[in-house]
């Protein structure tokens, strides 16, 4: 299971005895048997055979050979035996097939698939209580259950031992259901609360019927409301299949929106000339400089850039000496995933944009700045 912890692990680790492998493979078995994806892996080792050590191509081919059960849809590996570092990662979403070789494990199409299927929680509310879900990464990791009091349902002129009195007794029967579900629907309210703030939910995802979701929304605190991406019809013994394709898809359907307008935003404040940048150049600029909040990358823009060896300046063309301290320069493969790494050292969201024309015409990166 790949969390934000694994994410800051290897955001941190640096090898400078020999060059971290990272491999990721589309081992979805919907798209392709699995003798076409190990026919991949191959592809992807041969690619990297002259950059990556020997020694990490053999623990991953001995990985997938001995140990991997080719069940998940994508699969993360990253290996420098030099270090005695090795990370292997399972996941129930795809991936785009990729082989790196560099001193620092490549992040990038992690913080992808993080930003489209990241942890978030889904609760389905009923009149007598709610079912609560987290999913990470398209996979459920923790669920829990709350019944409050039951609600009597007595049709219209039920049974009544005084003849006159039904229309009253119904009457009356209906009010204290009234308040029995808006007393479970409170408790529903607090318990959401202690499950969010228990299992991390930064992204809130609410199911049930358009009653019980309308009088559950105008209870939600202000903070519980600020996560609510979304909500959808489903019934509250649907199962657990059923609520996470359901929600996942309303989960991509709100990040693609958030994309496009975060894209729109951009690109508006860079014109007007405050409040954002596009392109690599002066994106680069504003990131060393600490101004971004939100980085936004296209999904697959990849560029060769260089890097001081003495201050980790950042530079789009060569220089044969750092213009900030004097240093020596080396060349980085790819500057896109250095920008990436930086962005997450520093706290700033970063934003990976699929299929954007609108991002890809100024430049395929750009960011939101905070000044």
């Amino acid at each position: 299971m790949f969390t934000e912890q694994d994410l800051n692990e290897l955001v941190e680790f640096r090898s400078d005895q020999s060059p971290v492998l990272s491999l990721y493979l589309n081992a979805d078995p919907r798209q392709h048997p699995t003798e076409q994806n190990k026919l991949m892996l191959r592809s992807l080792l041969k690619e990297v055979a002259g950059e990556a050590d020997a020694a990490d191509i053999e623990a991953i081919e001995r990985y997938f050979d001995f140990e991997y059960d080719w069940q998940g849809r994508g699969v993360a590996v990253f290996s420098c035996q030099a270090a005695g570092f090795w990370r292997s990662y399972s996941l129930a979403v795809p991936v785009l097939n990729h082989a790196y070789a560099s001193r620092r494990p490549y992040i990038k199409p992690l913080t992808d698939v993080l930003d489209a299927y990241g942890r978030y929680g889904v609760i389905l509310v009923g009149s007598e209580g709610a079912r609560m879900f987290v999913f990470n990464l398209g996979e459920l990791v923790e669920t829990a259950g709350l019944l409050g009091e039951e609600v009597r349902r007595t049709k219209h002129g039920g049974a009544s031992g005084v003849a006159g009195m039904r229309g009253g007794m119904t009457a009356r029967t209906a009010r204290h259901g009234e308040a029995v579900v808006q007393r479970n629907l409170k408790e529903v309210v607090e318990a959401t609360d202690a499950f969010c703030a228990e299992h991390g939910c930064t992204r809130l995802v609410l199911g049930g019927t358009e009653a019980n979701l309308s009088q559950v929304k105008e209870l939600l605190p202000k903070p519980l409301q600020e996560k609510v991406t979304g909500e959808f019809a489903i019934d509250f013994a649907a199962p657990a299949t059923e609520v996470q394709a359901r929600s996942q898809e309303l989960i991509e359907e709100v990040a693609a929106q958030r994309e496009m307008e975060r894209v729109e935003e951009m690109i508006a404040g860079w014109q007007r000339g405050s409040g954002a940048t596009a392109g690599l150049s002066d994106t680069l600029v504003a990131l060393q400089e600490h101004r971004p909040w939100v980085l936004l990358i296209d999904a697959g823009y990849e560029v060769p850039g260089y890097r001081c060896q003495n201050c980790r300046y950042l530079m789009v063309t060569e220089h044969k000496e750092c213009p900030l301290c004097g240093g020596p320069v080396v060349r980085v493969d790819d500057l896109v995933e250095t920008m990436t790494r930086r962005a997450l050292e520093s706290g700033v969201e970063v934003e990976v944009v699929r299929d954007n024309d609108k991002l890809q015409e100024v430049g395929s990166i750009g960011a939101l700045l905070r000044y």
